[in-house]
């Protein structure tokens, strides 16, 4: 996931997803705003580890192109390294409706996990390094009972954990973001210097989406009391696809 890079729509619809989030931040202490990133990222420490489960949505709407993926990940933030995992939605441009489980290492595109995935299915996904520079990916379906793992070598700098709702890149511009009505993360939790966490103890932080007028396409809500849940809601909201600029609040 790099700044703006291209996307292959093949067999698979590998895209890039953009790592290092444009952000245009915002004046306030807890929150932040990228143009596509919607969750929470933890940035402060050493992480080795993040997991989270979900249940795909289905979009809204039909009618239009777009894309939406929900994954969980380590580094990205403040590098330009991410490994992450987890699952995308598109609807093409005929209004037919695609789900993949997804795995990402930078500065590779986006390429399929070998397990089904469907509308409504809860899955559980991790990313851990179970030692220097080897990382374990396992994904969970948890309506089907299909489980999956991946073991890889990658070079993280191990500087943040995220657990997001994304809007993909095209070649040189954001696509459109999908009405996906409602994505809620449950038993989020990272590694962080070494210790397991919850994503109110990892010290993580809000960070919504919006457009390039500075209008919000997604309302992130606050943590729920287990300190590991939340949800991201799509707005009505349209994303403006054009070369991007940094948003001045």
């Amino acid at each position: 996931m790099k700044k703006l890079v291209g996307f292959l729509l093949v067999l698979f619809f590998s895209f890039h997803f953009l790592s290092a989030p444009v952000l245009g931040l915002a004046p306030r202490e807890e929150t932040a705003v990228s143009f596509n990133w919607a969750g929470y990222v933890a940035a402060e420490g050493v992480f080795t580890g993040v997991s989270a489960s979900w249940v795909i949505a289905a979009p809204q709407s039909s009618d239009t192109f777009g894309v939406d993926a929900a994954w969980v990940g380590i580094g990205g933030v403040s590098s330009h390294d991410l490994i992450q995992a987890g699952t995308q939605t598109i609807v093409d441009y005929n209004g037919n409706v695609f789900y993949e489980a997804f795995y990402e290492v930078l500065p590779d595109v986006s390429r399929p996990l070998d397990i089904s995935v469907a509308e409504g299915d809860s899955v559980t996904v991790s990313v851990n390094q179970e030692s220097p520079g080897q990382w374990l990916i396992f994904f969970k379906n948890n309506t089907s009972a299909e489980t999956f793992s991946l073991s890889l070598a990658y070079d993280s700098s191990l500087s943040s954990a995220e657990w997001i709702t994304e809007a993909p890149s095209g070649r040189r511009s954001l696509l459109p973001l999908n009405d996906f009505g409602k994505i809620q993360f449950k038993d989020a939790a990272a590694v962080k210097n070494g210790k397991i966490t919850n994503i109110e103890e990892s010290g993580a932080r809000l960070i919504s989406m919006a457009n390039f007028a500075g209008e919000l396409l997604t309302d992130v809500s606050s943590l729920g009391n287990d300190g590991a849940s939340f949800t991201v809601s799509r707005t009505d909201k349209k994303v403006h696809v054009f070369r991007p600029r940094f948003l001045n609040f």
